[in-house]
């Protein structure tokens, strides 16, 4: 197998690569995969579950920061409200 490989092929020969006793460079010949590729892929592979097992229990990024921002424009409110009443609420 040659060129490009499918994300669905990536897949399933990482797959291949846990669930056997084959070495990395036998797994490599045998479908046509450059060793630095295939390590690029499985590290990818990994990575990307690393971050799903740790969203599973604390949220993800995204939901804290929208957090956050919430937070910050509530205090911002606050500040704005506190001005008003200190200036009587006249505008210049």
């Amino acid at each position: 197998m040659s060129g490009k490989f499918t994300p669905e092929q990536k897949y399933e020969i990482i797959m291949e690569s846990l669930n056997s006793n084959i070495t990395t460079a036998e797994l490599c010949r045998k479908h046509g995969v450059a060793p630095v590729n295939f390590r690029k892929w499985r590290e990818k592979f990994l990575e990307g579950g690393k971050i799903a097992l740790g969203e599973s229990n604390s949220g993800n990024d995204y939901e804290r920061e929208i957090d956050d921002l919430k937070k910050i424009i509530g205090e911002q409110s606050l500040v704005i409200n506190e001005l008003k009443k200190i200036s009587g609420g006249r505008r210049r």
